[in-house]
C-alpha cells in the first residue's frame, strides 16, 4: 500500500495512491500517525478520488514528528567525503519545517546560501512507538519506506573554521526552511529487504548517484535500534539512511534555479522537485 498525505479543494487529506489517483482516506484515521499505526485499515474503504497531477503533495509525516538524518554512511561517500567513518552512526536532526513534498519547489534563500547540493536518501517511516529496541526487532516497528532529498547548503556545512579546524555546521547546511523534498506518500509493504535497493539520483536528467543501499554502513535496523536507543520514537518520524557517493560538491556540481532533482529507490518509485531561489 501506498499512503500520503495531500491537499486537495483546500483540505489537508490522507490518501492512499493507486494508478495515477489518489483515494482519501481522512475519514478512517484520527490523525496520520494513526494511519501509520494501522495502515491496512485503509484497504478497500474511503471517500472521493482525485487525479495525483490535481493534488499538492505533502510530507508523509507530522508537525509533531522529527527527522533523523544518518551521515556518512556509505563508505564510498565518506572516502569522497574525505571524513573517517564515524564509530557510531551519526545523527542529525531535521525539523518538519524543513520538509516540502513531491512536486514542490526546494526554495532555498539567497541570504543564507548560493551552493545547494542534492543527497538520495531511503528514509524509513515509524509506524508503532519504540525505545531501546534491537537490531534483530527494529524492523518490526517499521510503517514502511519513502524517498528523502537531504538538499544541503554546501558553503554553510562545510564552510565553518574555528582554530584552524574544519567544523561541520549541520544546522545551516541541512535544516533550512522548506528545502527537504520527502515522498510522494509510504510504501508500506512489499519491500522485504530494505538492504537490497537500487537507489538514484538525477539532475536534470543526467544520473549523479547510482547504488545500492547494501552498501549502507549501519543497516535501517541498526539506525532504527540507535536512534531508540538515545530517544523514543513515535509513528510518523522518519530516520533517513545517509546517501551514497556522487553528491554534487565532490563533482564541482550544483543545483541552480530551475534544476529538476530527480531521486529513485526500488519498490517505492521516484521523488520530484525543482529548485527555486528566494530573494526577499
Amino acid at each position: 500500500m501506498r499512503i500520503g498525505c495531500f491537499r486537495a479543494e483546500g483540505e489537508r487529506r490522507i490518501g492512499v495512491f493507486e494508478d495515477g489517483e489518489v483515494r482519501d482516506v481522512t475519514g478512517e484515521f484520527d490523525t496520520f500517525r494513526d494511519a501509520l499505526s494501522r495502515p491496512g485499515d485503509a484497504a478497500g474503504v474511503g471517500g472521493d478520488t482525485f487525479d495525483t497531477g490535481e493534488i499538492t503533495y505533502l510530507p508523509p509525516t507530522t508537525d509533531e514528528n522529527t527527522v533523523f538524518c544518518a551521515a556518512l554512511n556509505y563508505e564510498a561517500h565518506a572516502e569522497e567525503s574525505d571524513i573517517e567513518v564515524p564509530e557510531w552512526p551519526l545523527v542529525f536532526l531535521k525539523l518538519p519545517r524543513t520538509l516540502v513534498g513531491h512536486r514542490e519547489p526546494i526554495s532555498y534563500h539567497t541570504r543564507v546560501t548560493d551552493e545547494i547540493d542534492y543527497e538520495a536518501e531511503l528514509a524509513a517511516v515509524i509506524g508503532e512507538s519504540a525505545r531501546h529496541v534491537e537490531s534483530d526487532e527494529a524492523l518490526e516497528y517499521v510503517a514502511g519506506y519513502t524517498i528523502l532529498n537531504d538538499t544541503s547548503a554546501r558553503d554553510r556545512q562545510l564552510g565553518l573554521e574555528m582554530g584552524g579546524d574544519r567544523l561541520l555546521d549541520w544546522f545551516s547546511g541541512k535544516a533550512m526552511q522548506e528545502t527537504t523534498p520527502v515522498g510522494p506518500y509510504v510504501v508500506t509493504d512489499g519491500i522485504e529487504d530494505p538492504q537490497d535497493l537500487a537507489i538514484a539520483s538525477r539532475v536534470n536528467g543526467e544520473t549523479m548517484q547510482d547504488d545500492n543501499t547494501g552498501m549502507m554502513i549501519q543497516s535501517v535496523a541498526d539506525l532504527v535500534a540507535f536512534v531508540s536507543s538515545r530517544v523514543r520514537l513515535e509513528p510518523g518520524d522518519i530516520i533517513a539512511t545517509g546517501t551514497p557517493e556522487g553528491v554534487g560538491t565532490f563533482q564541482d556540481i550544483q543545483l541552480y534555479p530551475d534544476d529538476t532533482v530527480e531521486v529513485d529507490v526500488e519498490g517505492i518509485g521516484t521523488l520530484e522537485n525543482t529548485v527555486e531561489e528566494v530573494r526577499e
